[in-house]
């Protein structure tokens, strides 16, 4: 009896969980198709068939062209569109998605630190505000398919079966799950991780314990092999190199991030990084007192916990956190895993013999509180979402409005994010040809992050060969690098320069820039710019 009704509790919290963390997104299933999805789109619309993939990278592009190497997420995306081209089904499917990974998130830490436990951090996990890009963005789904393989993958390795056949299993989800994104080159580590954790029982380990994880090590060797085949070499995005500044910047960023709402906008409000400093200072002092209390097991469950968020952190650590945009927001979905087992493992165990009755209550009413200001949080991203994706409709038509026929379009002044949301980080000339203007071609310029829709707030005056001055207001700043040149280029040679000046600016935006447009095709070239709220042409 006790063993049937330990299979319902557990498929009955596995379930609310996972209901939980998909509701919260559901206003995102309006979202439609934004930034990179036109690029998914483009890249789905070319596969011939279920090996297609496998010898192309994620944009369609033949062996050698670098970037990366996803045939099983093209593959689902895929077989999605075929099923509907109407992105709300993409959408429905990602919140599926996102409900299957918190039922994961639950069914391991119940497997590693008991019920209450679990179900604290799968609460945790669900309205962790910090998925939204994962959840309410299609091409986000890359994240949640590697997530949702990779955790499968690492539950039956867990499995208290050891056989050939689970030895197979858990090898074939890991290449899977390497084969969606390659963040799942860090599972054997993170498997590595959780098996350091003493089991819960006085059982001994049982013989070869780790065997897992040199499986998994194995899956993800032999699937390097064909991606560098096809990739060309490492592959990924290029750009800045990673050094012990980048990679340092990018784990304070990642940290504290995690560790904070979108909403918050700590560069904007230093203060309010007092949030993560304190929810960081309140794991390790909870840590330390589990210690303290001759618990070894819970101790041991959170720093495995905070190992797990640091180690999965280390493959992105040359892609710094935009604290502005949250753009990098999906890089957190996976490393997120282990913040929910500290978490769920020093309030759902350590609690009770370091607390009385009365701060056990005081303790449980504040984690609810907190719950609830991060589903709020969650729900109002999504709602954001929905927002960008009801503006890059617009947007999209008022670009078709002013191009003429065979135009080159030079956009100095492009929207690439509205507060968390993603407008046109890049790919906006693909979102146009995508969505019926096959015949114009378009560059972008300085990009605009948008926090409050209104006419008028951009402007640009033409100054002496070929240059432009750029003016923005605070409520729509421009997005300048924090890490790296003060200039950037952009596809098409388009460059922009912050002024050196910028007293009134937040951290790594500017109010004033220099634009310099590349040089045109004749009479086809014509300048727009976003001002704030609209796409407008220069007479």
């Amino acid at each position: 009896m006790r063993s049937a009704d330990g299979r319902i509790g557990r498929a009955l919290g596995a379930l609310c969980c996972g209901l939980l963390g998909g509701l919260l997104f559901v206003p995102a299933i309006a979202a439609g198709r934004l930034a990179d999805d036109f690029v998914l789109l483009r890249t789905v619309r070319q596969v011939t068939g279920v090996f297609w993939p496998f010898s192309h990278n994620d944009i369609g592009q033949s062996a050698g062209a670098g970037a990366f190497y996803r045939p099983i997420w093209v593959l689902w995306n895929a077989a999605v569109y075929d099923v509907s081209h109407s992105p709300a089904f993409a959408h429905v499917l990602n919140l599926a998605l996102f409900a299957v990974v918190c039922a994961e998130v639950f069914l391991l830490v119940r497997g590693v630190a008991g019920s209450r436990a679990a179900v604290i951090a799968g609460v945790l996990f669900a309205v962790f505000p910090s998925h939204g890009e994962s959840v309410a963005w299609i091409s986000g789904n890359t994240d949640l398919l590697a997530a949702a393989l990779g955790l499968a993958a690492i539950l039956l390795a867990l499995s208290p079966r050891r056989s050939i056949a689970r030895d197979g299993g858990v090898a074939l989800l890991t290449a899977l799950a390497m084969l969606t994104k390659e963040i799942a080159v860090i599972l054997p580590a993170l498997m590595a991780v959780l098996l350091w954790i003493p089991p819960a029982t006085a059982a001994a380990r049982p013989r070869h314990y780790w065997r897992p994880a040199i499986v998994m090590l194995g899956a993800v060797a032999l699937v390097l092999i064909p991606r560098t085949l096809v990739v060309g070499g490492i592959g990924g995005y290029g750009g800045q190199p990673l050094t012990p500044k980048r990679a340092g910047g990018a784990l304070v960023s990642f940290i504290a991030g995690g560790l904070s709402a979108p909403q918050l906008q700590l560069l904007a409000h230093p203060i309010l990084l007092v949030v993560p400093l304190f929810l960081l200072v309140l794991l390790a002092w909870g840590t330390y007192r589990a210690r303290q209390a001759a618990d070894p097991i819970t101790s041991r469950l959170a720093i495995a916990g905070s190992a797990w968020f640091l180690v999965a952190l280390l493959p992105v650590l040359d892609q710094p956190l935009n604290l502005n945009t949250r753009n990098g927001d999906r890089l957190l979905l996976l490393p997120s895993v282990g913040l929910a087992i500290a978490a769920g493992s020093l309030i759902g165990r350590a609690s009770r013999p370091l607390l009385g009755r009365t701060r056990q209550f005081a303790v449980g009413a504040v984690c609810v509180a907190v719950g609830g200001l991060c589903a709020v949080s969650c729900v109002l991203n999504a709602i954001d979402w929905r927002t960008a994706g009801t503006e890059s409709r617009r947007l999209l038509a008022e670009i078709d409005r002013l191009a003429p026929p065979g135009a080159h379009l030079v956009a100095l002044s492009v929207p690439t994010d509205y507060r968390a949301a993603h407008l046109y980080p890049d790919a906006l000339d693909v979102a146009v040809q995508e969505t019926g203007r096959p015949d114009v071609t378009l560059s972008a310029c300085i990009p605009v992050h948008v926090l409050t829709l209104r006419a008028g707030q951009v402007s640009f005056r033409a100054l002496a060969g070929g240059l432009w001055l750029a003016r923005t207001t605070s409520r729509a700043p421009f997005d300048v690098p924090v890490l790296g040149s003060a200039a950037a280029e952009i596809a098409g040679g388009c460059r922009f320069a912050a002024a050196r000046d910028q007293p009134n600016a937040v951290l790594g935006t500017a109010l004033t820039a220099l634009v310099k447009p590349s040089a045109g095709s004749g009479g086809r070239q014509v300048l727009i710019y976003f001002d704030g709220l609209d796409m407008r042409r220069i007479p």
